[in-house]
């Protein structure tokens, strides 16, 4: 890096007010990294079933995905501070309810209702953040830090809850987990919603088309949500994988070590990315940790033990982070300002999207075939991410602009408002 001031994570936590929201921010999406993990430990015990597991951590990861994108541009039209409250409240309460369906063994029918009201109601913290990080004024390279840090921060909570997770389940009860988790989002929301500082500005909703898919059709962005996407099915397998493996292995228990090191390793792999400027574009590190990430992953599915499985589940930690810096920082730039929080959101719905898609794949092949067949379908979507950034490289390379997207000081225009003119968005 050039210097620590100017590109430096310390640089970018002196911006006032970003020291409080990147904390709220991390306890809010803990539950990120445990609920996942714990609906497999829990459901899977319970029910004796990993595909059934497996399906209602993918219906509340998919609806998460979905409603996000409408949540999202709710918080961009009212502000942050209302549907942080509201939403970290609802869902809160919602994981307690789904949690204690599974405990008491009610009807299959209201643990699907709840866990896809808990989905719907999930807050899209990671792009609240992000969005702020977006909004601070300044060069660049303190919204660059920022993502970064953000992505080491995923990282730490990826770490931090899959132990987490395991400890407290075989410690404290299955059930625990999922306890801890709803009061994390609902304290971190509401922590957040009172960082009004660098809340982002409203935008008008009162004019224009109210097309859902109105940001995904900015020029470029598509394949970095379906980027997205593939490493999503590669975090959703590998819970499912990872737990079934260890399971057959004899010691459930070593999946928290294992998806810990996966996680561990990635935020050493966004530390080391994130602390100095690299030669060539942010498309190219994509790319570049993308196909490594497919790379390491072609090795997973045959690994012979759980001390095997953790060396390569951190071989291929290493790499993702930078992918997801790199996804992130492309999609701030392939979006108008305006529309940052949703055009994040997206992103992250790929991820969320493929997670679900991933578990629910991974849990009927365990069931039908084995945890290796789990395993592999981490390798599909690595294999997807890889692709979809190295096909399309030449539409999102004409299209994003890294410039700072400072907000307008007129009233800005709305998320849905149509743009007749093909191409990039004027004040992309």
């Amino acid at each position: 890096m050039t210097s620590d001031s100017a590109h430096g994570f310390r640089h970018a936590l002196r911006q006032p007010g970003a020291v409080t929201f990147t904390s709220a921010g991390l306890l809010a999406r803990l539950p990120v990294a445990m609920i996942a993990l714990a609906t497999v430990l829990l459901v899977s015990n319970v029910s004796g079933s990993y595909g059934y597991a497996g399906l209602l951590s993918a219906l509340f990861a998919v609806t998460a995905a979905l409603v996000s994108i409408v949540t999202s541009r709710w918080a961009d039209s009212v502000g942050q501070t209302i549907v942080l409250r509201v939403l970290g409240v609802l869902h809160s309460g919602l994981i307690v309810a789904f949690t204690a369906s599974i405990v008491v063994e009610a009807p299959v029918v209201l643990q699907i209702v709840l866990v896809i009201a808990a989905g719907a109601t999930s807050p899209a913290i990671g792009s609240y953040v992000r969005a702020r990080w977006a909004g601070l004024p300044g060069e660049p390279s303190i919204a660059r830090a920022g993502f970064a840090w953000e992505s080491i921060l995923d990282e730490v909570i990826f770490t931090i809850g899959p132990l987490l997770t395991t400890y407290v389940a075989f410690t404290y009860g299955l059930a625990t987990p999922l306890w801890i988790a709803a009061g994390c989002v609902a304290a971190g929301s509401l922590w957040l919603s009172t960082a009004r500082r660098t809340t982002p500005p409203v935008v008008s909703s009162h004019t224009g088309s109210r097309s859902l898919t109105r940001v995904l059709r900015s020029p470029g962005l598509r394949p970095v949500v379906l980027s997205g996407l593939g490493l999503g099915v590669l975090f959703g397998s590998l819970d499912v994988g990872v737990v079934a493996f260890t399971a057959e292995q004899g010691s459930g228990e070593f999946a928290g070590i294992a998806l810990a090191c996966f996680a561990a390793a990635s935020m050493v792999g966004g530390i080391l990315y994130g602390i100095r400027q690299w030669p060539g574009s942010v498309l190219m590190h994509a790319q570049i940790a993308a196909a490594a990430t497919a790379g390491v992953m072609l090795f997973v599915p045959l690994v012979p033990d759980n001390t095997t499985l953790a060396i390569a589940s951190a071989a291929a930690g290493f790499c993702i982070a930078p992918t997801l810096i790199g996804l992130f920082t492309l999609t701030r730039g392939l979006v108008p300002a305006r529309n940052v929080t949703e055009g994040l959101t997206w992103t992250n719905s790929g991820l969320a999207t493929g997670f679900a898609l991933g578990s629910a794949v991974a849990g009927i092949l365990v069931d039908a075939y084995g945890p290796r067949f789990g395993l592999g379908t981490g390798l599909v979507g690595a294999l997807c991410a890889a692709a979809a950034v190295l096909v399309r490289a030449a539409t999102i390379g004409r299209n994003v602009d890294l410039l700072p997207q400072t907000p307008p000081q007129s009233p800005p225009a709305p998320a849905w408002n149509d743009d007749p003119v093909p191409g990039p968005h004027p004040d992309a």
